[in-house]
This record gives structure tokens, C-alpha cells and sequence, in this order.
């Protein structure tokens, strides 16, 4: 495994920090600020919280059913009745009355239970189980998503703060190469035109800085937002120091199969198909119950032989239900729960190519940063000391505004150069790790 040890810069000089004094955010603290306060991930705790709370035996239909009934109704209406007496010859007894009224009351407890369901419940269950584990996986995912977003835009504004930090180097730098400039020009060796050509070089910094500061608050209101936090509450990036290593193949696709949150959303979503698949099947089996009931029933009727009714006691009994037809409802679910499984399988696949390709252009991605960054070091080397040089044959006489210029650039250029690098080095290494489900423990 190939190793170096960055360490991203911001003080120079001890000129850049003492402008302002504002609290101090470290990566660590702002990823894990993120994962207790951003709306999105509170959101989907709350989700992940609901898919737990409905994995239970009665959820998926293991318990009985109990209920306690009663009901009550009156009716009075004309009543039409033809009575056959219990003779030889029966004779018949016709009553006609209006304004018959009967009444009937009935209170008790029904329970039910299904004794046989073709494993419907175990099935119910194992799915409820599903979604609470696939809720948890979104969760994971979500948070790992979010955390490399904060984990971006934390180094974007470390790298904007290192280059106003280069930049009011350079502006110190000029305002006091202005004011040496100007006793010269008291002596009559300098002229107008050497401290108006300086005092163009200082309002392009001027600007440049003022474009760095713009972009940077912007990203801090971002990055406040994924936070949860106050938009316009201001704080200063500590600068990251860490090995940057770059694991071996063999141990990024070990890590990538095993750990990463978006394949395991997607075994879960592989999973929970099965699980449909399994319950839509158990349709197909008859379901047989036990019912039993404890009840009291009052009838009364005006006209009945039997004017009044008690009744009071136990009904125990079974029943057994199975579907002959229904218009193809259940062949389509089943097929239906096929295809959405394939459909998931295939999603998983797609996954893991993508993911390991990705994954791979990031580890090549370090190789060639390491690479630049010892190249850009070894250069920045000969620009500090050209420009040193300029700057001294600058302030005798020997070297004009444009040298001393450009040897200025090129030396601000190849401290943006390694700066960056090494943000890009960190960068990747974070992506890395967001890929292999190593960014957020």
C-alpha cells in the first residue's frame, strides 16, 4: 500500500488569520453536526422509526382477533302473516296489522383465529422485517451521501480560504513593494509609471481576492444548510492533516461488496421482493379459521307465535375460505412480484459494476495526484527562489514591474498548484472511502 502524509496549510506568515477571529469548525464536527441535525436524515430517522414500530406478531395477523359487538334496531311495518295450525286438517289463521313493531338487541365477544393461512403471516412478518431493514438501509446510504457532500464542500472552502490567504500575501506584499517604490521615486530612481503598473498588480489581487471571498461565503451557507444550522452563521475551516493512502485493489472491491450503503439498499430492495413474491404465492393456499363467540340476543315481535326471545350462550365453530376466481388478481401479483425481483437482481448488478468502476478511477486518481503534487513541490522550490531574486533586483533597479510580476505569479500559481492538490488528494481519498462504506462509522 503507497502512503503519503498531507498536511493542507492555511497560516502563512501569520498575516491571514489576523483579520478576524471566528469559530473554528473541524471536518470531523461538521459531519457529525450533519448527521444529528440535517432536516433530511431527521426526516428519515422518522421513517426508520415508523418501518420498526410495525414489526410486530399482531402486524402480520399471529394473534387472534377479539372484538366486542352489540347492536340494536326497531322496525314497524305492516305485517302480512298466514299461520298453518297443527291439525289433521289444518286450518289456517291470517292476521294483517299495521303498525307491527319488532325489536331486536344483541351484545357479546367474537374472537377469530386463522388456523391455516398457507404461511401468509410468516411471510407478512419476514416483509414487515424487510422494510424496517430497508428503512435502516436508506438511512445508512442517506448518511453517507450527505456526509461526503459536507466532506466536499468543507475542503472546497479550506481550499478558497488558502487562496485569500495567498492572495492577502501577495496584496501585503505589493502595498509594501508600493511604499518602497514610492522613497525611490523621492530619489528620482523610480517613476509614475513603476507605482501605477504595481498598483495595477494590487487591484488584480484586490479583485481576485474579493471573487475568492464571494464564492466562499456562498459555500458556507451551503454547507450551514446540510448542517442545520443558521445560513449566515460564519466560522473558519481548521486545515486537514491525514495520511493519504491508497488501498490495494484486492481490499477496495473486498470493502465496496461488503460495506458499501447503496448495495446494501439494494440486497435489502432484492430482499423485500422475495418476500412479496413469497406472500403473493401463499394466496393460492385456502385459509381455515376458528371462530368462537359469547353473546346474549333479545328478539321481540307483535306478531310472531313467539313474541318474545332470549338467548344467551357460546357459538364455537370453523370455516375454511378459498378463492376459485378472481379475475386473474392473483396470477398478476404473482407475476408482477417476479418481475420486480428480477428487476432488483439486475439493479444490483448494474450497482456493483458501476461502483467498482468508479471506485477505480478514484484510486488511479490518487496515483497521479501523489505524483503531481512531489513534482509541484520540487517547482514551487525554483519559483520561491526566483522570485526572491527578482524582488531584490527589482528593488536596486536591475529588473522591471513586468519581471518582477511575473515572477510573483508564477510564484502564487504554484502555491495554488500544491494547494489544491492536496484538497483534490483529500477529496479523492474521502470519495474513496464513501464508496468502499468506510466515510461515516
Amino acid at each position: 500500500m503507497k502512503s503519503i502524509y498531507i498536511s493542507i496549510l492555511f497560516s502563512l506568515a501569520g498575516v491571514q488569520l489576523g483579520f478576524c477571529q471566528l469559530p473554528k469548525l473541524v471536518l470531523a464536527e461538521a459531519i457529525q453536526q450533519t448527521i444529528a441535525q440535517n432536516p433530511s436524515i431527521k426526516i428519515q430517522r422518522m421513517e426508520t422509526t415508523i418501518a420498526q414500530n410495525n414489526v410486530f406478531k399482531g402486524n402480520a395477523g399471529y394473534l387472534p382477533t377479539i372484538n366486542a359487538v352489540a347492536g340494536a334496531s326497531y322496525l314497524n311495518s305492516f305485517a302480512d302473516v298466514k299461520l298453518r295450525t297443527f291439525q289433521v286438517e289444518p286450518e289456517f289463521i291470517e292476521i294483517e296489522e299495521a303498525g307491527v313493531e319488532t325489536i331486536n338487541a344483541n351484545i357479546g365477544v367474537e374472537a377469530a383465529y386463522a388456523l391455516y393461512d398457507g404461511k401468509s403471516r410468516q411471510h407478512r412478518y419476514a416483509l414487515l422485517e424487510g422494510l424496517s431493514a430497508l428503512e435502516q438501509a436508506k438511512q445508512e446510504a442517506l448518511i453517507n451521501d450527505i456526509a461526503s457532500n459536507v466532506t466536499q464542500l468543507y475542503l472546497e472552502i479550506l481550499k478558497l480560504q488558502n487562496q485569500a490567504a495567498f492572495l492577502r500575501e501577495n496584496i501585503e506584499n505589493s502595498k509594501a513593494r508600493i511604499q518602497k517604490v514610492e522613497d525611490r521615486k523621492q530619489f528620482g530612481k523610480a517613476s509614475s509609471l513603476d507605482v501605477l503598473q504595481l498598483q495595477s498588480a494590487l487591484n488584480t489581487d484586490e479583485a481576485a481576492l474579493d471573487d475568492v471571498i464571494l464564492i466562499k461565503d456562498n459555500l458556507i451557507k451551503d454547507l450551514n444548510f446540510l448542517m442545520g444550522q443558521p445560513i449566515e452563521q460564519a466560522f473558519e475551516a481548521v486545515p486537514v492533516v491525514e495520511a493519504i493512502a491508497v488501498p490495494s485493489l484486492d481490499a477496495i472491491n473486498t470493502a465496496i461488496l461488503t460495506k458499501n450503503p447503496q448495495l446494501i439498499l439494494s440486497r435489502n430492495g432484492i430482499q423485500l421482493a422475495d418476500y412479496e413474491l413469497q406472500l403473493a404465492e401463499a394466496a393460492k393456499q385456502p385459509v381455515v379459521a376458528a371462530f368462537a363467540n359469547v353473546g346474549y340476543n333479545y328478539q321481540r315481535n307483535d306478531v310472531q307465535q313467539l313474541a318474545r326471545i332470549n338467548n344467551a350462550g357460546v357459538t364455537i365453530g370453523l370455516s375454511a375460505t378459498y378463492n376459485l376466481f378472481d379475475g386473474g388478481v392473483r396470477k398478476n401479483r404473482i407475476q408482477n412480484a417476479q418481475v420486480s425481483a428480477n428487476i432488483e437482481r439486475n439493479r444490483l448488478e448494474l450497482a456493483k459494476e458501476q461502483l467498482l468502476n468508479q471506485a477505480l478511477q478514484e484510486r488511479s486518481r490518487l496515483l497521479l495526484l501523489q505524483a503531481q503534487l512531489k513534482r509541484e513541490q520540487e517547482n514551487l522550490v525554483t519559483f520561491e527562489e526566483a522570485y526572491a531574486k527578482t524582488e531584490d533586483l527589482f528593488l536596486v533597479g536591475k529588473a522591471n514591474n513586468l519581471a518582477l510580476r511575473d515572477a510573483q505569479l508564477a510564484r502564487l500559481n504554484g502555491q495554488l498548484r500544491i494547494d489544491q492538490i492536496k484538497i483534490d488528494l483529500v477529496k479523492a481519498q474521502r470519495q474513496l472511502q464513501q464508496l468502499m462504506g468506510e466515510l461515516v462509522e
